[in-house]
């Protein structure tokens, strides 16, 4: 007796089709993918992208690395894909390509030493030292190349601004997460509330593995119209937000703690 074959909605078939051309043989290493060293922008979007490689029997290995050595191993092809990134990073690079369903959408924020102004012309903000990540193309928009203060992390970018070596600092966040202070060894920084820009980020592979993309298309666009995707980013902000501080770390992410005691969270750095 011959079995017959299990069927799957047709409109499976071309994206599991060319999905499957690119799979790796059993066996071998993980989608190698980066995300970056700033844990509290990403750490949302790991379970969502693993969940999206799972759909074609891939398994991820996360890779917390500084943009820089994110291009540099782009460009020698030993990295699979980034995690997300804005339409301009994709654009000045033409090895990477972009997964074309929104994962997050972020603003672009300018952080001072207090008191902080309600909001800067980006005008304003160009006559000053700024620094900001390398890398962060969306911040580097707003900045002439010379009055930026580069970094390897947003914590660095607070320590430069914090200890006087910048005017300013500029990284990207939503509004929920600039409510949380944000505490140096120099002392506090405060956020100038009004955002100078926007970015949405996507979610990008290394042009070797183009064939990836409808099927991860497919799986993202179907997490997004099922509410998946923000439901993942609301649940990460409210977390973020209760009675938390952020610490700038040298080389490190910005780490996110609880306010020591009841009561004994530092004060708001003042608007």
């Amino acid at each position: 007796m011959i079995c017959p074959l299990p069927r799957l909605r047709p409109v499976l078939w071309p994206a599991l089709l060319l999905a499957t051309l690119a799979l790796p043989a059993s066996g071998q290493t993980p989608v190698r993918m980066a995300t970056a060293v700033e844990r509290n922008y990403f750490a949302a979007a790991e379970p969502l992208l693993r969940k999206a490689y799972g759909a074609l029997g891939l398994e991820v290995e996360f890779l917390p690395w500084p943009l820089p050595r994110t291009d540099v191993e782009l460009r020698a092809g030993r990295l699979d894909a980034v995690a997300m990134r804005a339409d301009a990073f994709f654009e000045q690079r033409p090895y990477l390509r972009k997964v074309d369903v929104p994962l997050l959408q972020l603003q672009v924020y300018a952080f001072a030493r207090p008191p902080c102004p309600r909001s800067i012309s980006r005008e304003e903000l160009a006559r000053g030292r700024v620094s900001l990540q390398r890398g962060m193309v969306a911040a580097e928009a707003l900045v002439p190349e010379g009055q930026r203060v580069p970094a390897n992390t947003i914590s660095d970018a607070m320590l430069n601004l914090a200890g006087g070596a910048a005017d300013y600092a500029v990284t990207l966040s939503s509004a929920a997460l600039t409510e949380v202070p944000v505490i140096t060894r120099h002392g506090a920084v405060c956020v100038v509330p009004t955002p100078l820009a926007k970015a949405t980020l996507y979610h990008g592979v290394h042009e070797a593995h183009t064939a990836w993309i409808p099927a991860l298309e497919q799986a993202l666009r179907g997490m997004r119209e099922r509410g998946e995707i923000q439901q993942a980013w609301a649940d990460h902000e409210r977390q973020a937000t209760q009675d938390a501080v952020l610490q700038a770390q040298p080389g490190r992410s910005l780490l996110l703690t609880p306010a020591a005691t009841p009561g004994s969270a530092p004060a708001r750095p003042q608007q």
